[in-house]
C-alpha cells in the first residue's frame, strides 16, 4: 500500500513538472496583459470628457473660482488707483435748495398786518474746490495704490501658480489611484490563483483543509484594498472636479502618458535658489508690502502739517410770490468768491502720533515678512529637491525588484506543484511581489509630485529633460 502511495505522489509530480512551465508563462502573459509590467499604462484613452494633465491646467486657469476671485480683487486695486488719483483733480460741488411757506409771517401794526416773506424763496450754490499740498499725502496715498495694484496682479499670479501645483498634484494622485488598482487587482488574483493550487491538492490529498481555508482568507482580505483603490480614484476625479468648477455629475477622465521619471533632470540647489528668487511673485509682493508700508507712513505724517486748498464759489438767492422765481429781479442776487482755506492742526489728543506709530510698526512687520517669505521660499525649493532626489533613489532601489520578485513568484509555485516548497513558501512569494510594486509604485508617484512641487517652489519650469 505504501509502495502504491508513494508511486502516485511520484506520478503526481511528474505531471506538475511537465504542466507548470505551460502555466506559469499562461499566469505571466495574463499580468502582462493586465498591466502589470507597466503599472502606470493607460488602459483606455478614449472615455467621455477625457483630459490631459495640461489640459486640466488649462481649463483650471479659466474656470477655477479662486482664480476668478483672484481676477476681480486684481481689478479692485486696479480702480483704487482712480480712487487715490480722484484727489488731484479739482473737487465740484452743486448744491440747492427750495422753500415754500405755507403761512407767511405777518407783522400786525394799528393801520393793519403786513406780510413780512414771500411764499416761494430758493438758492443755489456751485463751488469747486482744488488740494494745493497736503504734507504730501495725496503723493503718497497715489504711490501706495500703485504698489497694491501691482500686488494684485502678482497675487493673481502667485493664485494660478498654486493652482496650478494643486491640479498637477491631483492628477498624480488619480494616476497613482489607477496605479494600486492594478496592483491591488494582481494580488487578488494571485490569491485567487494560489487558491485554485491549493484546492487542487487537497484534493490530491497532498493538501490539508486549513490550507484551503486559510488561502480563502487572504482571498477575502486582498478585496478591500482593492475597493479603497477604486473609491479613492472616483475621489480623486471628484476632487479634480470640484478644482475645475465642475458639476460633481458631469462627465470626467484622465488621460496621460508619463515619461521616464529617471531621465528627468534639475539644476543644482545654489541655481534653483537663484531661480526662484527672480521668478517667486510672493518675493516682490513682500518687497511692494514693505514699499506700501513706507507710503502709509507718509500718509500718517502728513496729518501733522494740515493743507492747503484754493476755492471758488457761485451763489445765488431769490424769493417770490410766484413758483417760478425770476432769476433777475429785485428780490434776486448772485455772489461770487475765490480764495485759499488753510488748515493746520494744533492739537487732536495725540491721534497723529499714535497712527504714525502704528504705522512704523506695520511697516517693521514688513520687513520681517519679507526676510521670513524669502527665508521659507528657501526652505520649500530645498524641500522639494530633496525629496525629488530621495525619490529617485527608491525608484532605482525598487524597479529591478519587481522583476525579481516576479521571477521569484514563478518558480516558487513551480516548486509548490512539485511539492518543493511549502504554502509559506507561496504567501512569501506573493508578498514580497505586491510590497515590491507597492513601493515603487509610491516612488514613481513621490517623485513626479516633488518634480510638480519643485516647479511651483523655483515659480517655473526647471525639469531638463
Amino acid at each position: 500500500m505504501k509502495r502504491i502511495l508513494s508511486l502516485a505522489i511520484i506520478f503526481g509530480m511528474a505531471i506538475n513538472m511537465f504542466a507548470a512551465p505551460a502555466a506559469a508563462a499562461q499566469n505571466k502573459t495574463q499580468r502582462k496583459q493586465s498591466g502589470g509590467i507597466d503599472l502606470f499604462a493607460l488602459k483606455d484613452t478614449n472615455q467621455e470628457g477625457a483630459l490631459t494633465m495640461d489640459e486640466a491646467v488649462a481649463l483650471a486657469m479659466k474656470d477655477n473660482t479662486t482664480i476668478q476671485v483672484a481676477r476681480k480683487n486684481a481689478e479692485i486695486y486696479a480702480q483704487q488707483v482712480r480712487q487715490y488719483w480722484s484727489s488731484v483733480y479739482p473737487q465740484i460741488v452743486a448744491s440747492g435748495s427750495y422753500t415754500r411757506a405755507l403761512r407767511g409771517q405777518e407783522m400786525i401794526t394799528s393801520m393793519g398786518s403786513f406780510k413780512m416773506s414771500l411764499d416761494n424763496a430758493a438758492s443755489a450754490s456751485l463751488e469747486g474746490t482744488l488740494v494745493l499740498w497736503k504734507g504730501g499725502a495725496v503723493r503718497a496715498g497715489i504711490r501706495a495704490a500703485e504698489l497694491a495694484s501691482q500686488s494684485g496682479y502678482l497675487q493673481l499670479e502667485e493664485t494660478q501658480n498654486q493652482i496650478k501645483d494643486v491640479v498637477t498634484t491631483l492628477c498624480f494622485g488619480i494616476i497613482l489611484s489607477h496605479a494600486l488598482i492594478q496592483v491591488q487587482q494582481e494580488n487578488l488574483n494571485i490569491a485567487k490563483d494560489h487558491l485554485k493550487e491549493i484546492t487542487s491538492k487537497y484534493k490530491q490529498g497532498l493538501a490539508s483543509d486549513l490550507d484551503v481555508l486559510n488561502q480563502k482568507v487572504k482571498v477575502s482580505n486582498s478585496e478591500p484594498p482593492l475597493i479603497q483603490a477604486l473609491n479613492s480614484y472616483d475621489l480623486g476625479l471628484l476632487t479634480l472636479r470640484r478644482v475645475l468648477n465642475k458639476d460633481p455629475q458631469d462627465p470626467l477622465s484622465l488621460t496621460w502618458q508619463l515619461q521616464d521619471v529617471l531621465k528627468i533632470k534639475v539644476p543644482g540647489l545654489e541655481e534653483l535658489y537663484k531661480m526662484a528668487e527672480e521668478n517667486r511673485p510672493e518675493l516682490v509682493i513682500a518687497d511692494l508690502n514693505v514699499k506700501a508700508a513706507e507710503e502709509q507712513v507718509k500718509i500718517a505724517k502728513a496729518d501733522h502739517y494740515g493743507s492747503i486748498a484754493a476755492f471758488a464759489n457761485l451763489t445765488y438767492s431769490g424769493t417770490s410770490d410766484h413758483i417760478m422765481i425770476p432769476v433777475e429781479s429785485h428780490n434776486s442776487s448772485w455772489g461770487s468768491n475765490v480764495g485759499l482755506r488753510v488748515s493746520i492742526p494744533l492739537f487732536e489728543g495725540f491721534r497723529v502720533d499714535s497712527l504714525v506709530k502704528q504705522r512704523k510698526l506695520a511697516y517693521d512687520q514688513a520687513l520681517l515678512q519679507a526676510r521670513d517669505t524669502e527665508r521659507n521660499i528657501r526652505i520649500e525649493v530645498k524641500r522639494s529637491w530633496l525629496n525629488f532626489n530621495e525619490a529617485k533613489k527608491r525608484i532605482l532601489a525598487t524597479k529591478g525588484t519587481i522583476e525579481e520578485a516576479r521571477k521569484n513568484l514563478d518558480r516558487t509555485n513551480i516548486r509548490y506543484r512539485n511539492g518543493l516548497a511549502s504554502r509559506l513558501d507561496l504567501d512569501d512569494s506573493a508578498l514580497l511581489l505586491h510590497d515590491a510594486e507597492l513601493q515603487y509604485v509610491q516612488a514613481v508617484h513621490d517623485a513626479f509630485t516633488a518634480v510638480s512641487n519643485l516647479n511651483y517652489a523655483v515659480g517655473k519650469e526647471v525639469t531638463q529633460k
